[in-house]
């Protein structure tokens, strides 16, 4: 990964946009600095469509399915899924909640392609089930339960899962066929991932996990367990949004957390796409953004109550720990933290260093790849209470010998050299 320019990096990233996929290259850590090594996208695209080749990330857009899992990989939120949108998805979902109290079930393509009694070939990737539409309402299970339609479960991420629990669901069913098997098999393995990481975000605040996870391995017994309708066409009005109409207990909590608070679902967006090349701020960092997913996740989360638990593991979040003997005072992590996570801060007394917002890391590991003295260390444990409370850490570090910081630090530099205050600048 170290052969790629920057630019032929952002090009084939922006390559990537299309009617299933948006992107935002400014947000990939790849494109932030050449050191660099998240490849998670390329790690669980279930078609190929992202790869990794001699100089770099290879992008063919023309093997995109729009699953979505790339976007449920991706810690900064520098692919967002299209098809169908977050909003629209959970519009669904929660449509489904409010027509059968609080019940609802998520199915794969091939569970639908396995219910209507067509195969689904290993190298295919394309939809067999007629009423199968990404995103909408389109049957039920013999229990009665609205059946979703996804490309693959890896499409639905955790801020789905417990938005819905903190909505009231009270049963998640997430369905689909034998994933071993499967051409998205990768996106299989990541919704186990999702799963865990829920239920886990559940645990820690003492609730119970409404999830069920279900794999049908013959397809006799998927056509007794799903019950499709003949279209999906039909279903596009009923699957709309609104959220006037569903009770939300927990409208005022969301308001209340300590990000903002995310669009409400089922609004339609406007184009809000950031420019390609991100542009240093008057602090000397790169801009910052919250993935919209992380702060639905955390305002669901903050809904559902205090921690229970001490600590939580998880696959979002991370502990950021700075050895302040080995820092060199550059503050290079700050600069390039995509959430603003770590931040510099500088005292009225001349104090400086970094301060850590865990509510805020997005474990992208950049940090880490970017530090010279790799004084970073980054914790799969988070202390729950400073995650749900906003809690900041602060290291503070010592002064630098050479200003960097400053236009003239050759001239400093020239004066440590020579142990002399006899240097001028013209």
């Amino acid at each position: 990964m170290t052969n790629y320019r920057h630019g032929q990096m952002i090009n084939l990233i922006d390559e990537m946009n299309s009617p299933l996929l948006a992107v935002e290259p400014q947000r990939c850590v790849l494109v932030r600095h050449r050191n660099g090594e998240c490849l998670r996208c390329a790690a669980v695209c279930t078609t190929g469509a992202i790869s990794l080749g001699e100089e770099g990330i290879v992008v063919s857009p023309e093997k995109c399915i729009g699953c979505g899992t790339c976007a449920s990989a991706c810690p900064t939120g520098c692919l967002t899924a299209a098809n169908p949108t977050d909003e629209e998805l959970f519009g669904a979902v929660e449509a489904a909640l409010a027509e059968n109290e609080g019940r609802v079930a998520i199915a794969c393509e091939r569970a639908f392609a396995m219910a209507s009694g067509n195969r689904m070939k290993r190298d295919s990737c394309d939809a067999t089930a007629p009423s199968f539409v990404p995103g909408k309402i389109a049957g039920a299970t013999s229990d009665g339960r609205p059946l979703v339609g996804v490309v693959c479960l890896g499409r639905v991420d955790e801020s789905l899962l417990v938005e819905a629990t903190a909505r009231g669901a009270r049963s998640i069913q997430l369905i689909s066929g034998p994933c071993e098997s499967c051409p998205h098999r990768c996106g299989g393995a990541l919704s186990d991932e999702i799963i865990v990481c829920a239920e886990t975000l559940l645990a820690a605040l003492g609730t119970p996990s409404p999830i069920d996870r279900i794999r049908l391995q013959h397809a006799s017994d998927t056509r007794e367990i799903l019950r499709l309708r003949p279209t999906a066409s039909a279903q596009d009005d009923t699957n709309a949004v609104n959220a006037a109409t569903v009770a939300d207990a927990s409208e005022d909590c969301l308001s209340e957390s300590g990000y903002p608070v995310a669009p409400p679902t089922g609004e339609s967006q406007q184009d809000s796409r950031e420019p390609q090349f991100a542009h240093v701020q008057a602090d000397g960092t790169l801009p910052h953004f919250v993935p919209e997913r992380r702060l639905r996740l955390f305002n669901s989360l903050k809904a559902l109550g205090t921690p229970a638990a001490p600590t939580v593991t998880t696959r979002l979040w991370g502990q950021v720990t700075i050895d302040t003997e080995l820092c060199r005072s550059f503050r290079m992590c700050t600069v390039f933290c995509p959430t603003g996570a770590l931040a510099k801060f500088t005292d009225a007394d001349g104090t400086f260093g970094v301060e850590h917002r865990p509510s805020d890391c997005v474990k992208c590991r950049s940090c880490e790849a970017i530090c010279p003295a790799h004084a970073i260390e980054i914790s799969e444990e988070v202390f729950a209470v400073d995650l749900m409370g906003g809690v900041t850490d602060r290291y503070a570090m010592r002064p630098r010998a050479v200003q960097h910081d400053t236009p003239h630090t050759i001239w400093h530099k020239a004066q440590t050299m020579m142990k002399t205050d006899q240097v001028y600048e013209r």
